[in-house]
């Protein structure tokens, strides 16, 4: 699906302006929204502090080109779901913070905190990270309501059953999680050669698959119903917002992970978050019977008692 098709769906901001005036409007906003992210980061990442320095090139990208590479796509998916959403200001800017820092930082820190008896990271470069992952997705989700500015609109409804519907997305993620990891990095002689001297006991992995898996479907069930669109266009956005957001850092330059075995986990991560994002939407939407969404009750939701 084009991002014209995007912008010329019923219910999307703009709609009443001419397609080629819309797609431009929302086009500069994007732009907009990329220049913010670059910026916020740089910021950021000076008032935090303890930061490696960055590492020479040794992919196919420098760092100041995947600056704008990741930024970029980051800044597109981002642009594609603010145009869905059916939210106040705040709760855009609430929304789109979840999808910045959530996807890209915050899930990542927990594996990253886990394994890090195997690799050894920094603990205060470890938590600078996060600390610049706070600050930029802040201003990145704030811009975001600003640029897009949503309307006041009804609240979207949710199926019954779902705490099931949750329990059942944990099970996919784990299951593509490693079968992704198994099929496609573990392929790589690279991969195999990186891990091998890491002692990583398997069964309490997958405990923490696990348990992010459930994070995982948690913040789906907290993007997706505040969408709107059909369930397949809000699929494909999904889908788009998972695979970069989580898989598009790989391109940086990076000293503890070379880019041959990047790249393995880039295409990896990508493939498999594209396939959970579209799998969530239906998961968690399709079928069933519809209640109102209650916003200040989620737990309730999540119980199947709102």
């Amino acid at each position: 699906m084009s991002t014209a098709t995007v912008m010329q769906e019923p219910g999307l901001s703009g709609t009443s302006r001419r397609p080629p005036v819309a797609f431009g409007l929302w086009l500069l906003k994007t732009l907009a929204l990329w220049a913010t992210i670059i910026v916020a980061s740089a910021v950021a990442a000076k008032l935090v502090g303890h930061l490696p320095p960055s590492p020479r090139q040794d992919g196919p990208l420098t760092t100041m080109q995947s600056v704008f590479a990741a930024n970029g796509g980051i800044a597109l998916v981002l642009s594609l779901l603010a145009s869905r959403l059916r939210v106040r200001w705040a709760e855009m800017a609430l929304v789109l913070f979840v999808a910045f820092f959530c996807l890209s930082v915050g899930m990542m820190m927990i594996e990253a905190l886990y394994f890090n008896d195997a690799v050894k990271m920094p603990m205060d470069e470890l938590w600078a990270w996060g600390a610049v992952g706070v600050i930029t997705a802040a201003v990145t989700g704030i811009a975001g309501a600003l640029l897009f500015r949503p309307g006041d609109a009804p609240a979207a409804p949710v199926p019954a059953n779902v705490f099931w519907r949750l329990v059942w997305l944990t099970l996919i993620y784990v299951v593509l999680y490693y079968t992704a990891g198994f099929f496609i990095a573990w392929q790589s002689a690279a991969v195999r050669a990186y891990y091998s001297t890491m002692n990583i006991p398997f069964l309490p992995t997958v405990g923490l698959q696990l348990f992010r898996g459930f994070l995982w479907a948690l913040i789906s069930l907290f993007i997706v119903t505040r969408m709107k669109g059909s369930l397949a266009s809000r699929a494909f956005v999904v889908a788009g917002l998972f695979a970069v957001v989580t898989a598009i850092q790989l391109l940086y330059p990076n000293a503890m992970m070379p880019w041959d075995v990047r790249q393995m986990h880039l295409v990896e991560v990508g493939s498999s978050e594209l396939v959970y994002g579209f799998l969530a939407v239906f998961v968690l939407l399709g079928g069933g019977a519809r209640k109102p969404l209650s916003p200040t009750s989620p737990w309730r939701v999540i119980a199947g008692r709102a």
